[in-house]
């Protein structure tokens, strides 16, 4: 049958062939010429050539063809031709570059309600770098953070957080998170670069349009439609630190209704180690300085087991901690960071406007993350299947995603578990004096030092030798041991679950208005093996789900001078209220070419908590982590076990005292409110202007805090604290060994709740890029985020500098040679997560690349490096040390 419906649609073709050259004559290789208002296009080759199959039913055909830094030409053809001749002008800015993310329709970027970033293939191509997420770091208003070598996220407007949970990432318009963390992974999930046609940034609240979660914005990434760029490419490169990077597509557009592609690609390098060994500032108990003779719990050191943990006391009022290993060496030999894709797509045009398509991906690799620990996602993979119908008006979309931890591990559980597994466990010899843990090795020797007349000091070097040396047999068996073993008895992370989204939408074009509406349907599978979630081993998913409903009306006036646009959104959950998400906004145009654009907008969005934020059930020792999407939960704050005398306390409380109740009520999404103001311009053909003012309010932030509290949410009475801590209650060290056991109903519990704290951000971000000729183009931005004041204690993760700016210069010398220089600065600043509080430098890197085209050879070779002068920086605290990274490469081209 389709060998029938293709042969009908041929036997009515007719073939256009054409040139397109600049106005030197020489050939433009890969520009767009795209039959408008259907699927129909192509590219050039090498010579500059083109052909297409067209259906000339009587009307006119309108060919939009286009090019990077050329003006884009419109041609309307009434007849089939075999020698059309185009010649594009020179233009780097366009007035009329096409934009989608912003409204869901097309629309000159010039024109978007709201701040969009858009970036090329091309100049990402010229960017470099090991890493598509970090070289987002030099647009305007864009900040990153990486826990790692490819674990990179992404934000806007503030906030930022190594999980980039306020963004939402879409690759052709799918989510690309990991569904059991929510977690945005840089784009180890995405789209190859090699197949990246465009990324378009959304800046600032978007949920009118796209759903809880485009809370701070939205990236989405387009990847090239193979009935428009056909041909083989291949990219291999190479650098220091081991670094390998290849990447496969192949497209082919087998007849003028089925085409496909495949994408390929395998990185891999010496993952950054972190190693900052300062000591943390957000601990359960006391801390100390190194060399202080009691130990420290350390940033970056693993398996730093209290006395308290250990239900031990050594010297009265002072907390003593093993010495922990590190993460270099807890990871060891293992300490590349990986990724992978494979990626075949097929498409079908059942008409020549509407396509229908079909997409698989595997999707994963090997990195850390960083969280409320440190994680090492260990041959962590994705399977992706999506299926679309997409017309020129409507769509219908639907995919499932599901993931695999595999071989993931947590590294503070790791170190916890190997300091305190009997070594006899893993197949080594019994510990001296009966002890069954280094951990009771460790403590009854320090103990022994100190009685035997040694300093704390002393002590506690006479202790250390007994601690197992890192590459150690002890220590590899102790490690493996517990790497294999599933959450919380050991420290691997078996997370299996599934994300299914369905949505549509259609666009009405009527004379008053133009109209959207669209909805969406999401639903969660969660499965851990009782690991993460409150799940158990061989059980059903945990079920979880969500849908919206949205509609968006746009108007123009004034001679189409003043366009304004209202849109809302509802959005629907299992666990939570309904929320209504605004938005408005008028555009203001003029100028000849219409080139001045003022723009204003004010919109609402919300953030959904995570699914470990409702679901999670995971006892670390010193206290219960639960999710908290029922009935909320009552308790008592920890104040209770270490503010004066704890007996004393309990006593009050049993006396009828409130002073320490704690209420956690349940559940609720965060919500922004935004107003913004912006003009984008183009003067002289030669400067690109833009510039933006946001004011935000957020309210009901989520945050995590310990109590005292009953398993199941009540709050505990006298009888029960009771028997929780022991008759004759001592001092906060065994109360807290008291309420950590697992099988009591009272316990030290930590859940996620609102905080009530309002919190204002403003900013402004400026854009500038001024095109001298095109040998040298000149480009800067700066960025001003500023949070208004909060109480004294309050962490609002802001984790933003006020002030960042970038320099650079590119340019292309006699169509051959390409190159690219950029210098990034942002201000020191404090950085806030639950893993710890500390504060990031200054950083200021220099990044550059140089490419040269051999034409003939259809290939590009490229040099380049990022942080060029070694300033090893941190980007978030407790994360590794970025330098220097150095490659060479090519890219080979054949059309």
């Amino acid at each position: 049958m389709l060998c029938l419906i293709s042969f009908a649609f041929n036997s009515f073709a007719q073939n256009v062939k054409g040139k397109v050259t600049a106005k030197d004559n020489s050939p433009i290789i890969g520009a767009s010429i795209v039959l408008q208002g259907k699927f129909i296009g192509t590219t050039t080759n090498v010579k500059g050539e083109f052909a297409l199959n067209l259906n000339f039913d009587g009307s006119p055909l309108v060919l939009e063809i286009s090019y990077l830094g050329y003006e884009t030409q419109k041609l309307t053809l009434k007849a089939p031709t075999s020698s059309l001749n185009v010649v594009l002008a020179e233009k780097v800015f366009s007035f009329n570059e096409i934009i989608v993310s912003a409204s869901r329709v097309e629309e000159r970027i010039l024109e978007a309600p709201v701040t969009v970033t858009k970036i090329t293939s091309q100049q990402l191509l010229n960017s470099g770098g090991t890493d598509l997420y970090a070289n987002l770091s030099k647009y305007q208003g864009i900040d990153i953070n990486s826990s790692s070598m490819l674990l990179t996220s992404v934000s806007t407007r503030g906030f930022n957080s190594p999980k980039s949970e306020r963004i939402i990432q879409l690759a052709d318009y799918v989510d690309i998170q990991v569904p059991s963390l929510n977690l945005n992974a840089g784009n180890m999930l995405g789209v190859a670069e090699l197949d990246i046609s465009n990324v378009e940034i959304i800046h600032g609240p978007a949920s009118a349009l796209y759903g809880a979660n485009a809370f701070n914005g939205v990236i989405l990434t387009n990847s090239k439609d193979p009935f428009y760029t056909e041909g083989l490419s291949l990219k291999l490169k190479g650098g220091n630190r081991s670094l390998f990077d290849g990447q496969v597509r192949y497209a082919k557009k087998i007849n003028d209704k089925l085409a496909f592609k495949i994408n390929g690609s395998y990185f891999t390098a010496d993952d950054w180690m972190a190693d900052n060994f300062a000591p943390k500032r957000i601990t359960s108990g006391k801390n100390y300085q190194p060399g202080s003779g009691f130990g420290y719990d350390a940033l970056n050191k693993y398996g730093e087991i209290t006395t308290t943990q250990a239900g031990v006391s050594i010297v009265p009022n002072e907390v003593i901690y093993t010495p922990g290993w590190s993460e270099a060496g807890l990871i060891g030999d293992d300490n590349k960071t990986t990724s992978f894709r494979i990626n075949p797509s097929i498409s079908y045009l059942i008409t020549d406007k509407l396509k229908a398509t079909l997409d698989y991906k595997r999707a994963g690799g090997t990195t850390t993350y960083q969280s409320t620990s440190r994680y090492r996602l260990k041959n962590l993979y994705v399977d992706q299947f999506k299926a679309e119908l997409k017309s020129d008006n409507w769509f219908i979309r639907g995919f499932r995603t599901e993931d695999n931890g595999s071989d993931s591990y947590d590294l503070s559980f790791l170190g916890a578990r190997m300091a305190t597994t009997n070594p006899t466990t893993v197949g080594q010899p019994a510990l001296p004096g009966g002890a069954t843990s280094y951990t009771a090795l460790f403590f009854g020797t320090y103990g022994a030092a100190l009685q035997g007349g040694q300093t704390p000091v002393q002590a506690y070097a006479t202790a250390e030798a007994t601690w197992p040396k890192e590459g150690s047999t002890a220590f590899n068996a102790l490690k493996k041991y517990n790497a294999e073993l599933n959450q919380p008895a050991g420290s691997r992370l078996p997370v299996n679950s599934i994300m299914s989204d369905v949505s549509g939408q259609y666009n009405f074009k009527f004379k008053p208005v133009d109209l959207i509406v669209g909805g969406a349907y999401r639903s969660f599978g969660l499965a851990s093996q009782g690991a993460v979630f409150e799940d158990v081993a061989g059980g059903d998913r945990i079920q979880n789900y969500e849908y919206g409903f949205y509609s968006q009306a746009a108007k123009t006036l004034f001679k189409d001078a003043l366009k304004i646009q209202v849109a809302a959104r509802l959005d629907n959950f299992k666990n939570f209220d309904s929320k209504v998400s605004p938005r408005a906004s008028a555009v203001y145009t003029f100028g000849n070419q219409r080139e001045n654009n003022f723009r204003a907008s004010y919109g609402t969005a919300f953030r959904s908590p995570t699914q470990i934020d409702q679901f999670i059930k995971l006892d670390i020792g010193s206290a219960l982590l639960l999710g908290n999407v029922r009935n909320g939960f009552q308790g008592y704050n920890t104040t209770l076990l270490t503010q004066g005398n704890p007996a004393v306390n309990i006593g009050a409380v049993a006396g009828g005292s409130t002073a320490f109740n704690y209420n956690a009520n349940k559940l609720d999404l965060e919500q922004v409110n935004t107003f913004e103001v912006g003009y984008k311009t183009i003067l002289m053909d030669k400067l690109f202007f833009d510039v933006a003012y946001y004011n935000s309010k957020y309210n009901n932030f989520i945050g995590a805090q310990p109590f005292v509290g009953n398993t199941d949410g009540t709050r505990p009475n006298a009888g029960q604290l009771a028997v929780a801590v022991g008759a004759a209650p001592g001092p906060d060290t065994q109360l807290r060994n008291r309420l950590s056991d697992p099988a009591s109903p009272t316990r030290i519990i930590q859940v996620w709740y609102n905080n009530e704290q309002e919190v204002t951000t403003q900013g402004v971000s400026l854009g500038l890029n001024y095109n001298y000729k095109r040998e040298l183009n000149f480009s800067g931005n700066y960025s001003y985020n500023k949070i208004g004041d909060v109480p004294t204690g309050f962490l609002a993760f802001y984790n933003t500098p006020e002030n960042k700016f970038n320099l650079g210069i590119d340019g292309e010398l006699k169509k051959k040679i390409s190159y690219n220089v950029n210098y990034r600065w942002q201000e020191r600043f404090t950085y806030e997560f639950p893993f710890d509080i500390g504060p990031i430098d200054n950083i200021g890197t220099l990044d550059a690349s140089l490419s040269y085209k051999f034409v003939k050879q259809k290939s590009t070779i490229q040099i380049g490096g990022t942080n060029l002068t070694n300033s090893y920086n941190t980007q978030i605290w407790g994360g590794p040390q970025l330098g220097r990274m150095i490659f060479a490469g090519i890219l080979v081209d054949l059309k």
